[in-house]
C-alpha cells in the first residue's frame, strides 16, 4: 500500500508529463497491482465524462458576441477622466505610501553619492603594486608610477 501511495499522483499523467524512467516505473507497478489498475481506469473514465460534459456545455453556449463584449469592456476601462479620478483618490487615500515610493529612488541615489565620495580614490595607494592581468608569458602590473609589463618564458618556474 505504501508503494501504491507513491504512484497514485502519476495514475492520470498525460503524455509527456512523466520522464521515461517514471513512466517505466509506473507501468511495472501497474502490471503487478490490480487495485491501482482499477483506480486508474476509474480516474480515466471520470476524466472522460467530465471532459465530454464540459465540451457539450460549451457547445450549447453562444460565443458569437464574446469578442465584442470583451472589446467593449476594454474600451470602458481605458484611461480617461474616470481613471484619473480613481488614481487621484488612491493617492489621497495612500499619501504616505505614494510619497515614500516617489522618494525611495532619490534616497538611494543620495546614499550612493555619499558612499562614493567617502570611499576615496579607487587606485592603489602610492608605493603599492596591484596585479591587473596575469598570463603565461606576460604579467602586467599597475603601480603608482604607471603600468609595468613583465615578460617571462612560457614554462612556469
Amino acid at each position: 500500500m505504501k508503494e501504491c501511495a507513491r504512484f497514485a499522483p502519476r495514475l492520470t499523467a498525460k503524455e509527456g508529463e512523466l520522464s521515461a524512467e517514471e513512466r517505466g516505473e509506473l507501468e511495472r507497478h501497474l502490471a503487478g497491482c490490480e487495485e491501482c489498475r482499477r483506480i486508474e481506469q476509474d480516474l480515466r473514465a471520470v476524466e472522460g465524462l467530465v471532459g465530454h460534459g464540459l465540451t457539450r456545455a460549451a457547445a450549447r453556449r453562444d460565443f458569437s458576441g464574446f469578442a465584442d463584449q470583451v472589446m467593449a469592456r476594454v474600451a470602458a476601462e481605458e484611461p480617461g477622466p474616470g481613471a484619473l479620478r480613481r488614481l487621484g483618490a488612491w493617492f489621497r487615500a495612500h499619501r504616505v505610501l505614494a510619497v515614500g515610493t516617489a522618494l525611495a529612488p532619490v534616497a538611494a541615489a543620495a546614499a550612493l553619492v555619499i558612499y562614493l565620495s567617502e570611499s576615496g580614490p579607487s587606485g592603489p595607494p602610492v608605493g603599492e603594486v596591484d596585479v591587473v592581468t596575469e598570463g603565461r608569458s606576460a604579467t602586467v602590473l599597475r603601480t603608482s608610477d604607471g603600468p609595468v609589463v613583465l615578460i617571462g618564458d612560457d614554462e612556469p618556474t
